[in-house]
């Protein structure tokens, strides 16, 4: 998961909440695939674009939807460098 937040990074990814926790619920109910297509739906191209960063992050490092649900959460942390 380390690895995961270090590629992440302090950047800002301007992602609102409800779109992150949407994206949790998703992730954790259908899985990596159905979290994908739910950031590409989406109609803000910046939020859209660093959301599946994310999500492909994630994924690079075989992380489990659990643990890309607790990144998710965490999100906010990451970007301030608290992490």
């Amino acid at each position: 998961m380390g690895k995961a937040i270090a590629e992440i990074g302090t950047g800002k990814t301007c992602i609102t909440t409800a779109v992150i926790a949407e994206t949790k619920k998703t992730l954790l109910a259908k899985g990596y695939d159905a979290a994908e297509l739910y950031a590409a739906q989406l109609t803000a191209t910046d939020e859209n674009t660093e959301l599946i960063r994310v999500i492909m992050t994630l994924r690079k490092y075989n992380l489990g939807p659990e643990a890309g649900a607790q990144v998710l959460d965490k999100l906010a942390a990451i970007e301030s460098g608290k992490w």
